[in-house]
């Protein structure tokens, strides 16, 4: 018969103690590798959690002496992410696990506030932002620009991510972002020079978009470079989802509108699949594809989707190394703009169609 006693009993659980014996190290030293103590060597902490892990073990913020750290506030970070139209995109998800997974590493605590753009809500994030004192603030999504102006004038040395700031806001701001006009100009490059292809449909975001204007640009200056005159009909503009990119592209097709290839970012590039399957356009024989942001999603596409891509672990560490940097509160700020690298899939593989020298009946001339 169990009494209490018997039912109460539990399997002791692995200590500190045990882990220290298994590896040859103080109680002390196992206690600082589970505090993230810098005075560590990274390969002992290394060897420490992974015997820590092989036993199970999850350390209880009631065991060991508690360190003598900075107040809290000093190594907080507050992330603000703009989410108009009531989307972050996969894009930006990637960029912020990379980013909140590097500030942990470093001793940061990240604090996020979310902006769907709507004023009322964003007039109290920007008091909350303005009255919480901590290390840095990081901005990044999308917000409209004047409530990115007030951000800017309200928490002076802000950084920006994935936004240049060419909006020239004032104040002292820093950012780091991917140069998208090398970007669009190396896909549209590739489709037009490796692909032998003429009549590029660019399938954007919003007009007037800063994303959607860098691409624009890239995007026209391949054309000027390879003398195809460029055809506005050929921009075709979306709210950056797959949905939107497939009724856009839809109604391309349903008026008419000639292609043999699409230049655009992967999560559209998903959308552009589906109608182009559904009106019997084959990738890539009669139609190139080319994304950019090389997104999970476009290693799902079949036939795998050919991208531009963009290093946002690379990002995230740049920006993580200017936060104790005085120079980002300097009215002139630390501005850098990462290199995109083309990464060829089968999406864009040897056209069936037109060469390079092939004139299009359809080119604007």
């Amino acid at each position: 018969m169990l009494n209490s006693r018997t039912m109460n009993t539990a399997p002791k659980q692995p200590g500190l103690k045990e882990i220290a014996s298994l590896c040859g190290v103080s109680l002390m030293t196992v206690s600082r590798a589970f505090r993230q103590d810098t005075v560590i060597h990274p390969e002992t902490r290394s060897r420490i959690l992974r015997t820590a892990e092989m036993l199970h073990y999850h350390h209880s913020s009631r065991r060991g002496r508690p360190r003598a750290a900075k107040p809290r506030e000093q190594r907080q970070v507050q992330l603000i992410l703009g989410i108009c139209n009531g989307s972050t995109a996969y894009f930006h998800m990637r960029l912020l696990c990379s980013l909140e997974q590097q500030l942990a590493s470093s001793g940061y605590e990240c604090l996020i506030r979310t902006s769907p753009g709507d004023y009322d809500i964003f007039i109290r994030l920007l008091d909350n932002a303005r009255k919480h004192k901590c290390a840095a603030t990081l901005v990044m999504g999308d917000l409209p620009p004047e409530q990115l102006s007030a951000l800017i004038a309200a928490l002076p040395g802000v950084i920006l991510l994935d936004n240049t700031g060419e909006y020239h806001f004032q104040g002292s701001y820093s950012s780091f972002s991917f140069d998208n006009q090398k970007a669009a100009f190396i896909g549209a490059e590739h489709l037009i020079k490796d692909c032998r292809r003429r009549r590029i449909l660019l399938v954007n975001g919003r007009k007037g978009h800063f994303f959607s204007e860098e691409l624009l640009s890239g995007y026209k200056k391949a054309l000027a470079l390879y003398g195809i005159p460029f055809d506005d009909s050929r921009v075709l503009y979306t709210d950056f989802s797959a949905a939107s990119a497939a009724e856009a592209l839809r109604e391309h097709l349903e008026a008419g509108g000639s292609f043999d290839a699409v230049l655009s970012n992967d999560e559209m590039a998903s959308g552009v699949y589906r109608i182009l399957h559904e009106y019997g356009r084959r990738i890539p024989e009669e139609v190139a594809v080319c994304g950019c942001d090389d997104l999970p999603v476009g290693k799902q596409l079949y036939p795998e989707l050919t991208s531009i891509s963009l290093d946002y672990t690379d990002l995230a560490r740049k920006a993580i190394a200017l936060l104790d940097d005085s120079s980002r509160r300097f009215p002139g700020g630390v501005h850098t703009k990462l290199q995109p690298v083309l990464k060829r899939a089968s999406s864009t593989g040897s056209p069936t169609a037109l060469t390079a020298g092939d004139a299009d009946p359809g080119d604007k001339q």
